[in-house]
């Protein structure tokens, strides 16, 4: 599993995401924050200037960011 890298999308980019689990997310070697969403786009946005990778995207509702995980398994 060490071996391999892990696509992560985070949902929800407010103050606990952004002072804890977005930092520690940064810090493993095979994690990329690929995708980030909240009700308010700013703070997705912010987030993924802060965390993710130049290419991730960046969603207003949650289902939409499913969908897309779900779209790239098939």
């Amino acid at each position: 599993f060490m071996d391999r890298i892990v696509n992560v999308g985070i949902i929800g980019c407010g103050g606990i995401a952004g002072g804890k689990h977005m930092p520690s997310l940064k810090k493993l070697p095979n994690v990329r924050m690929v995708a980030f969403c909240d009700i308010v786009l700013s703070k997705a946005e912010r987030a993924k200037a802060a965390f993710g990778t130049a290419d991730a995207a960046v969603y207003e509702d949650y289902r939409k960011l499913l969908e897309h995980v779900k779209n790239q398994k098939k």
